[in-house]
């Protein structure tokens, strides 16, 4: 079912519009892998609600942003880093306003009791980050959780200028131990879950997704995936699970080093590799990820991201009862 309303009464080029993209329109901005029809039928099989903002006569998707409402919440997304707007760069205040008021109308009568919005971090586009954020709180949501991300530009300076002195050494450090840097085949992706897996356990953590999980999503979107591994001779030392985002930004998804390797600095080393994969295949942005335990700041790892020259980004969650 498809529903519309125009939201520019000025030439009625513009329309917000529920329900599956028609036929022959195209987005106008970087479609995110957790907003995609794939990614979020893994994360839930309930019903998705999708709206976007269409321009008529150029056949262009301006924004978008889709939910499912479970037990009378609903969430962008159910269950993934981040869900909320994806928006091209035309779109004025005025229609991003209105079209969060339609939002709310249909989802309010869809059952929606509250909304929850999860937000890509800040650095992946502070021009519509700020703006949709303002404009949220315009409508009265608050943020129900705050996050500290860290963001690593990517440019055409070397690595070991970018990062403090302090990791610079451990750089200096860790080439000097001989490592070796390896794309991983895909098939091994047990191997390097497990061993992630288990350099979080010695040291009292764990992963978000089981190795099950993880897999189903690797099969239905390998192509999204990249593994990375640091080796010491033939010893695997570090190593990440790393997730395209889109065509500007990698994701450190699940990253680690074997606690018997701390004197090679391999994390170091391992993220000063990912920094020149990312320049070679025309990334902007490595993702750290956020840091936390339990819900609380890490603020050793915290800092750890800040030495690398990473900077520092808000992940907000927004929330709204619905009356």
């Amino acid at each position: 079912m498809a529903n519309s309303n125009s939201i520019d009464r000025r030439d009625d080029l513009f329309q917000v519009f529920e329900g599956t993209i028609p036929h022959g329109f195209k987005s106008d901005f970087d479609e995110s892998l957790f907003n995609g029809k794939a990614h979020r039928t893994l994360q839930s099989s309930n019903k998705w609600y999708s709206f976007h903002l269409l321009r008529r006569d150029k056949q262009r998707v301006l924004a978008s942003i889709h939910f499912c409402v479970v037990d009378g919440i609903a969430l962008s997304p159910v269950s993934a880093p981040f869900g909320s707007f994806e928006v091209s760069s035309v779109v004025t205040t005025e229609q991003l306003f209105d079209f969060i008021k339609f939002i709310e109308e249909r989802l309010n009568k869809y059952g929606a009791e509250k909304i929850t919005i999860k937000f890509p971090p800040e650095k992946y586009d502070v021009s519509n980050h700020n703006k949709l954020s303002v404009l949220l709180f315009n409508h009265h949501y608050h943020i129900y959780q705050a996050e500290l991300g860290a963001c690593l530009q990517i440019s055409k300076q070397n690595f070991i200028d970018v990062i403090e002195s302090w990791e610079r050494r451990k750089l200096k450090q860790s080439l000097k131990a001989d490592l070796n840097f390896k794309i991983i085949p895909m098939s091994r992706l047990n191997e390097i879950y497990n061993f992630i897996l288990a350099c979080r356990v010695e040291r009292g953590h764990t992963l978000s997704m089981t190795y099950r999980e993880l897999n189903t999503t690797v099969k239905k979107l390998k192509s999204h995936f990249v593994l990375f591994g640091v080796y010491q001779s033939t010893e695997l030392v570090a190593a990440s699970i790393a997730i395209k985002v889109n065509k500007r930004v990698l994701y450190n998804f699940y990253s680690a080093h074997s606690k018997s390797s701390d004197s090679l600095s391999p994390i170091v080393f391992l993220i000063s590799k990912m920094y020149d994969w990312c320049g070679t295949h025309r990334f902007n942005i490595l993702d750290l990820g956020t840091s936390a335990w339990g819900g609380k700041p890490n603020f050793p790892l915290i800092d750890f991201k800040l030495r690398l020259g990473a900077e520092p980004s808000m992940k907000l969650t927004f929330e709204k009862t619905l009356a």
